[in-house]
């Protein structure tokens, strides 16, 4: 996640979630939510509510750190 001000100052932070590939399960989400299983989890984020999913994927973790800017 970047933010960038009008004056060029610019943030950048990472979110990463570990996790494992499976066969397809699930219809929430997009691109890999159906076979992407999270570590500590048995359900891919496509079988997830997406306000679970949300509360642990990279882009939360991303957003959690950034935050700290505002």
């Amino acid at each position: 996640l970047t933010i960038q001000w009008p004056d060029g100052k610019k943030i950048t932070e990472t979110g990463i979630i570990k996790g494992s590939l499976t066969d397809i399960r699930g219809k929430n989400g997009f691109g890999y939510d159906p076979i992407f299983i999270p570590l500590k989890n048995k359900l891919t984020f496509g079988q997830m509510s997406p306000s679970r999913k949300y509360k642990i994927d990279h882009r939360f973790k991303a957003f959690k750190k950034i935050k700290r800017f505002f």
